[in-house]
């Protein structure tokens, strides 16, 4: 099945895939165990489960070969993180000397601290809520960050420099090694022992092949587990003890930590509110993002979502969704628009093979701006990037002034240009589902899908050429992203 016929099975099926998965989340045992699987998340760039069903792949393995083959993965990899936990904890205890303060009527940000970027920066840089702490600080409001440390389970000791960074910095922190006692360690590696034989409690009684493929991934997906999953657990019963914490704000894409997080404060503190905060462009296949009724059921889900627009606003029971703000995306409301439409603009995707993909098809097209992802190294992607290409550092809205169209993948940066007036193209995944931010609004007019090098070349000249004869169409489609 080519990425063309994975995306029209994709838009036949989604409903019953939601379905068969919900179902199965209302019939199972809730525990911490099940709350944080990784199958049932359903993220499609962790599990092969959504891109299978999706292409009705019914492959299996031996399963009795396969769960000792995942349990084995499991094991490995989890160790050695537990034991670069203890280090992390020791390093804390050694290194870190802030003496911080925590006022009951403060608010508390629960977002990733990217390890590499803060010892390369030399300094904390927070980019999730950093135009509201302003705000509090004018209005002599305290806060609190509950950091998700990220990035240095392979070699802990990059915390020694990261702690003395953040040493330096004025602001409050309150780190899960602060609270973590003996039987939080002993409580953490029993859960690790116990995690590969808890997960074959949600084997399915294989009726269609769906289920057998289920079980199937269910059991690969053991050595997909991540370890911050119990310890974000752990971090979470701690919180729920801390006194005077009324309400915590998540940067939420709604993964395994903040499942695993949500579901300890709600099993052991009813007083503490918990709001998600998605104030990013989502992509329609980003599945765990999704926060449904039975989430709410089994107590992983916030109390209350905020999102980045009214388009993903969810119609759900139990659960309130509500417009927030878009804190990342103030440029899109004071620019001035396109001065002169010369420039192809290649922006890169966080996911590496994806821009791997992209470059190899924009090969033979001349004069290409490419900006690599802020989370991707552009030293990573030499060897691809031929003298076609000039690698540019602009910001986006100031490549935007001279953009004739904007190509990218599993990027927000697609909607940002469309609510610009600029036309985009979104190349299709080669071996995945597609991570398209826009919805079926102007698709062929500002916007369309390339499933192959060849149809990139020819759906630029047709969105040229349809631009070029409809520009108010253009803009009335672009103002309607921006809203």
């Amino acid at each position: 099945m080519n990425s063309e016929e994975l995306q029209h099975s994709y838009e036949k099926n989604r409903e019953i895939f939601h379905t068969y998965i919900n179902d199965i989340k209302l019939k199972m045992d809730v525990s911490i165990y099940s709350v944080i699987n990784t199958t049932l998340i359903v993220n499609p760039y962790i599990t092969a489960f959504p891109k299978k069903f999706f292409q009705k792949k019914y492959l299996f393995d031996n399963k009795v070969a396969l769960f000792i083959k995942s349990s084995f993965k499991f094991y490995l990899l989890n160790m050695y993180a537990f034991f670069s936990f203890i280090i992390g904890y020791i390093i804390y205890k050694l290194v870190y000397k802030k003496k911080n303060i925590h006022h009951s009527d403060a608010f508390y940000f629960d977002i990733f601290f990217p390890v590499d970027n803060i010892n390369r920066d030399k300094k904390f840089n927070e980019n999730y809520f950093s135009t509201v702490y302003p705000s509090l600080e004018g209005n002599t409001i305290d806060y609190v960050f509950l950091p998700r440390i990220l990035g240095s389970m392979k070699n802990p000791f990059k915390l020694i420099s990261f702690f003395k960074i953040i040493n330096e910095d004025k602001r409050n922190f309150l780190f899960e090694y602060e609270l973590l006692t003996l039987f939080d360690f002993l409580e953490l590696f029993m859960m690790l022992l116990l995690y590969p034989f808890k997960t074959l409690k949600l084997l399915k009684r294989e009726i269609t092949e769906v289920d057998i493929l289920f079980n199937n991934e269910l059991i690969k997906d053991i050595g997909n587990q991540a370890f911050d999953a119990f310890s974000r657990y752990i971090y979470g019963k701690n919180i729920a003890k801390e006194k005077g914490i009324k309400t915590i704000y998540s940067w939420s894409e709604f993964q395994v930590v903040e499942r695993a997080f949500n579901y300890a404060i709600r099993t052991n503190n009813r007083d503490i509110r918990l709001i998600g905060c998605q104030f990013y462009l989502n992509y329609e296949i980003y599945f765990n993002a999704y926060i449904y009724d039975v989430d709410e059921i089994h107590q992983t889900a916030f109390h209350t979502v905020l999102v980045n627009g009214t388009n993903y606003i969810k119609k759900r029971e139990f659960i309130t969704y509500k417009s927030g703000v878009s804190l990342r995306y103030i440029d899109i409301f004071s620019y001035e628009g396109v001065t002169s439409e010369k420039n192809i603009v290649l922006l890169g995707s966080y996911i590496k093979k994806e821009t791997i993909y992209m470059l190899q098809c924009m090969q033979d097209i001349e004069n290409v701006l490419f900006k690599t992802h802020p989370a991707l190294s552009v030293n990573t992607l030499q060897d691809i990037i031929t003298n076609n290409f000039l690698i540019v550092n602009d910001s986006i809205y100031t490549l935007f002034r001279d953009a004739k169209v904007v190509v990218s993948t599993a990027s927000g940066t697609c909607v940002e240009a469309v609510a610009c007036g600029i036309s985009v193209i979104v190349i299709a995944s080669k071996d995945n589902l597609t991570a398209n931010p826009l919805v079926k609004y102007g698709q062929g007019k500002i916007w369309d899908i390339a499933y192959s090098k060849d149809e990139l070349e020819n759906k630029i000249k047709l969105l040229s050429t349809y631009r070029t004869e409809n520009m108010s169409e253009i803009m009335k489609i672009s103002h309607w992203y921006k809203d």
